[in-house]
């Protein structure tokens, strides 16, 4: 925007009627917390409406992302994107160190040996002001919301060149690469972990719960996502992460 001079750090995240509750409880103030030890502003956004899995509702929320994005890049030197199923478990390191200074993005690998797929996982996205990030999030535009899914890590993955695998993103892989592809760092994997205990196939979806039984983990996560899961399902797990009052063990 013309005339708005970029300045400090946002951490972004959003959440429509469904998620609320779960974002409002639970992830938000671990997000605070982090936010007044690294000097981050924090904007929480309520969206009008979002839904379950891949349904219309849903991919709406998940394309807000790109929006609400482009704006904090307008006013914030850095934004931080947190989906709203993420809980900040520690604050001991600024994740804006592992920004290369020649990149303009920052993400987390996501391995899921039972779907033979490896990709970035945007639920967890650093990006630093400028012409490139600009220029992905007009790439992210173009392409538009994907099908399947991932409506906006879909076409994230589109702009960095990334091999999508099938319909369902299995056997996504490493592709041929674009630009933005070579402006990425990449977050230790306890940046965006999956949160894999305890899933049922009831309380699942996008991918099976056994798709969570061997995906690599570390002893001590930052981040820990919630990810596939009911809003219902989502916040007792993490109520119950919440009230362990410590940080969750290898494996969860």
């Amino acid at each position: 925007m013309a005339g708005v001079v970029s300045r400090g750090r946002v951490i972004v995240t959003a959440a429509g009627p469904g998620m609320w509750p779960v974002l409002e409880e639970c992830a938000l103030p671990s997000f605070r917390r982090y936010a007044a030890r690294w000097g981050f502003d924090v904007r929480a956004v309520r969206l009008p409406a979002d839904g379950t899995a891949a349904d219309a509702a849903a991919q709406r929320a998940k394309w807000a992302k790109i929006t609400l994005l482009r704006a904090a890049l307008e006013r914030y030197d850095l934004a931080l994107w947190l989906d709203a199923d993420v809980l900040i478990l520690r604050d001991d390191e600024d994740v804006a160190a592992h920004l290369h200074p020649d990149a303009f993005q920052a993400l987390v690998l996501e391995q899921v040996p039972y779907e033979h797929r490896l990709n970035p996982n945007t639920g967890v996205w650093l990006l630093r002001t400028g012409p490139a990030a600009t220029a992905l999030l007009d790439a992210v535009e173009a392409a538009g919301p994907q099908p399947g899914p991932w409506a906006d890590q879909g076409a994230v993955l589109l702009a960095l060149g990334w091999n999508r695998g099938d319909e369902r993103y299995h056997w996504a892989r490493p592709g041929r690469g674009t630009p933005f592809l070579e402006g990425t760092s990449w977050l230790p994997p306890g940046w965006n972990q999956p949160y894999v205990a305890g899933r049922t196939a009831a309380e699942s979806y996008n991918s099976a719960a056994a798709s969570y039984a061997d995906r690599p983990t570390v002893p001590r996560p930052h981040a820990l996502h919630f990810m596939g899961m009911t809003p219902s399902a989502r916040i007792r797990h993490m109520r119950a992460v919440l009230s362990a009052g410590r940080e969750p063990a290898e494996g969860v």
